[in-house]
C-alpha cells in the first residue's frame, strides 16, 4: 500500500476512478459545540470526551451510536462528547486528489485546536473534563498538549506512542500501513516488490494514501522532547503489550512518563480490546476519574 502501488495502477484511468474535488482546508465553526455528537444529560457535572481512532471519514458513533466507554461505572452520571477529527468534520479532505503533505499538517494541527477548543469550552462551564483517547486519537492528546494550553482534568490515552516507531513512520510518509508481528515489537517489513491487488481501486489506493499522511504527520513528532516541561501527572497511559497496530511503547517512553507521574499499565492485549482492561480497572476501583 504505497505509493509505488498507486502510480502501478494510475494507467487505468486514474481521473475517471478518483474524485475531481478540490480540497477544501478546514474552516472551525464559530459554534463550538458543532465540533462533537453528544450523548447524555448535558447538566451532569462530568464531561467525558472521546477521541476515536483514524483518521476516518466519519465518526463511529455516527453511524453506531454507541461508544466503548458506555460501560464504564456510574456512566449515566456523564456527559459524552465524541470529538470530531478534521477529516470527520470535513469531508472533503478524503475526497480530493490534490491533498498534500503540508496539507496534512494544517489538518492535524486542526485536529489538535478541535480538542482544545471542546476542553476549554466545558471547563469555562465548570465541568469536570476527562479527555479518552484510543489509537489515532491516542496521537491527538500528545499533539495537543505540545501545541496548546493543557485544561483538561485527566487524559486516558489507550493504544498509542509518544514516539512513533522510526522505520514505521517512514513508511507511512511512502503510504505504506506497516504493522508489528504479535509480540508487538517486531516490525514486519513489507515487500514493496510485491504486485498490488488487482481487485482494490484507484481510490482505496488515494483515501490510503492521505491516511498515512495524516498518519504520518501526527506520529512524526517526538512527544518525549516536546512534552518535556509539560505536566503529565494527570494522564493515564494504558498500552498492549501484543499491539501490532503501533507496538510497545520503548523503555525510554515509559521512563519518561513514569519520571514525570504519569500512571503506565502495561496489559496483556492488543490494539482494539484495550478498551476492555480500562473499563475492568474502573469496575475493580483501580482506576478512578
Amino acid at each position: 500500500m504505497s505509493i509505488c502501488l498507486c502510480i502501478f495502477v494510475m494507467n487505468h484511468s486514474w481521473a475517471q476512478q478518483t474524485s475531481s474535488a478540490s480540497y477544501i482546508p478546514t474552516v472551525l465553526p464559530t459554534d463550538t459545540t458543532q465540533l462533537w455528537i453528544a450523548s447524555g444529560d448535558e447538566t451532569k457535572d462530568t464531561v467525558i470526551i472521546v477521541g476515536e481512532g483514524g483518521p476516518k471519514f466519519c465518526l463511529d458513533f455516527e453511524s453506531s451510536g454507541r461508544v466503548y466507554w458506555e460501560y464504564l461505572p456510574n456512566s449515566k452520571n456523564y456527559y459524552y462528547a465524541i470529538i470530531h477529527q478534521a477529516s470527520t468534520y470535513n469531508k472533503s479532505i478524503f475526497n480530493a486528489k490534490d491533498f498534500t503533505l503540508e496539507d496534512a499538517v494544517f489538518e492535524v494541527d486542526q485536529t489538535a485546536e478541535m480538542m482544545y477548543r471542546a476542553i476549554k469550552y466545558f471547563k469555562d462551564r465548570g465541568k469536570y473534563v476527562v479527555v479518552f483517547g484510543h489509537s489515532y486519537s491516542a496521537w491527538v492528546i500528545p499533539n495537543y498538549l505540545s501545541t496548546r494550553p493543557s485544561l483538561a482534568d485527566k487524559y486516558i490515552i489507550t493504544g498509542g506512542r509518544f514516539d512513533a516507531d522510526s522505520t514505521q513512520i517512514a513508511y507511512k510518509l511512502k503510504g505504506i500501513n506497516v504493522g508489528f508481528a504479535e509480540d508487538g515489537v517486531t516490525l514486519n517489513i513489507p515487500d514493496v516488490d510485491e504486485a498490488p491487488n488487482p481487485y482494490r481501486t484507484v481510490r482505496y489506493w488515494q483515501i490510503r494514501e492521505t491516511k498515512e499522511m495524516l498518519k504520518y504527520t501526527i506520529g512524526k513528532p517526538r512527544y518525549t522532547e516536546l512534552l518535556a516541561n509539560v505536566d503529565l501527572s494527570n494522564l493515564v497511559f494504558y498500552y498492549g503489550e501484543h499491539d501490532q497496530n503501533v507496538g510497545q511503547p520503548s523503555a525510554k517512553e515509559i521512563a519518561f512518563l513514569m519520571a514525570k507521574n504519569a500512571t503506565v499499565v502495561g496489559v496483556a492485549t492488543d490494539h482494539y480490546d484495550i478498551w476492555m482492561k480500562v473499563v475492568d480497572a474502573f469496575r475493580d476501583g483501580s482506576l478512578e476519574l
